[in-house]
């Protein structure tokens, strides 16, 4: 399988395994702490997350929002309700 369709499906399955839909949300970084590190520890593997979440972000199957915390701001992810039988049959397909 293609790398972007193994992160695609690596963060999606994290985000349904948390339950984490549409209000709730979490950390970006908790996500992207997830994937295997050969991917997380190269150049080549950080641009592939970074075109990975845009695509996901693109398709509006997952929703990244700017929330204030204690130090600043951080970026927080969640999927999109919305899409529930997109993301579904994406996971059906590649499975």
């Amino acid at each position: 399988m293609n790398d972007n369709i193994i992160l695609q499906k690596l963060i999606i399955q994290k985000l349904i395994r948390t339950n984490t839909w549409g209000g709730k949300h979490i950390l970006l970084d908790y996500i992207t702490k997830g994937i295997p590190e050969h991917y997380r520890n190269t150049h080549k593997g950080i641009k592939i997350i970074a075109k990975t979440i845009k695509e996901l972000t693109n398709k509006e199957w997952i929703i990244i929002t700017s929330k204030r915390t204690g130090k600043g701001y951080d970026e927080h992810i969640s999927l999109n309700p919305r899409k529930v039988s997109e993301i579904r049959q994406f996971l059906e397909i590649n499975n």
